[in-house]
């Protein structure tokens, strides 16, 4: 049942609806990795494209985070290594394959939620991210539609001692777009983040039109992050103006 409405997530009511059946069947499976990682990915997928009111999408980030974390706090070695350590960084290169989606949609949320926050708070939690990422990119550096590099772009653009390398960040966003070109993430997120930071314009309306002009196939695992992908991509095209991102 929850992996059917999963499955029509591109659908609204179908996608809260999945979210709320993983979460009952956490309850009485709360060991199995496979649910923890689908929770949290459904917890990333309405904080970010179904939620508006900024302190939901909080929650629904700072949950996400959670559960993930829930998960590997049962695996035994990596509790004994944070345990023994004290050093989260050493416990999470200790994780195998198993965990990779639990990884990466823990680190999603969290890099979500962290980027409301101010710039000490990021600062401080930016090595664990960046472990977290390294390590993903070990286990599978095409993980996800090359979200080991946009991911890496876009924490390049926050971090001010790499956000004046934009040869690099700018090599990590066209890396996942020739890794997953018809994933659609990959250009809105360098259109949000590269962009405004170089005063690309130019290039941040190509990318944004691109999207917006780019078929979409129902058959396809990310159809539904596609079509929400393009929402969004006219949203930030909004925002640019009535911000004025480009001078």
């Amino acid at each position: 049942m929850a992996d059917s409405l999963w499955e029509a997530r591109y659908d609204t009511s179908a996608a809260k609806a999945a979210l709320e059946a993983y979460q009952t069947l956490l309850v009485t499976d709360s060991a199995s990795i496979h649910l923890c990682a689908r929770l949290a990915q459904a917890y990333y997928y309405n904080g970010h494209y179904l939620a508006q009111d900024p302190l939901k999408k909080d929650s629904l980030f700072l949950r996400g985070y959670k559960v993930s974390q829930t998960i590997l706090d049962q695996n035994s070695e990596y509790h004994e290594l944070l345990f023994s350590t004290g050093d989260e960084n050493i416990a999470i290169r200790g994780l195998d394959a198993t965990y990779l989606d639990a990884l990466y949609w823990g680190m999603a949320n969290y890099g979500q939620w962290l980027s409301t926050k101010g710039t000490l708070i990021r600062l401080g939690q930016r090595q664990v991210i960046w472990t977290t990422l390294e390590h993903i990119h070990d286990l599978d550096s095409n993980y996800y539609y090359g979200a080991y590099y946009r991911y890496k772009g876009a924490l390049l653009s926050r971090d001010p001692e790499f956000m004046g390398d934009t040869t690099r960040i700018r090599e990590s966003f066209d890396l996942a777009r020739q890794i997953a070109p018809d994933y659609l993430g990959n250009n809105t997120l360098m259109a949000a983040f590269y962009c405004p930071l170089t005063q690309n314009k130019n290039l941040f309306y190509k990318l944004l039109t691109d999207v917006l002009t780019a078929a979409t196939d129902p058959k396809s695992a990310y159809y539904a992050e596609n079509l929400r992908e393009k929402h969004l991509a006219e949203h930030l095209m909004i925002k640019a103006e009535k911000e004025k991102w480009f001078k």
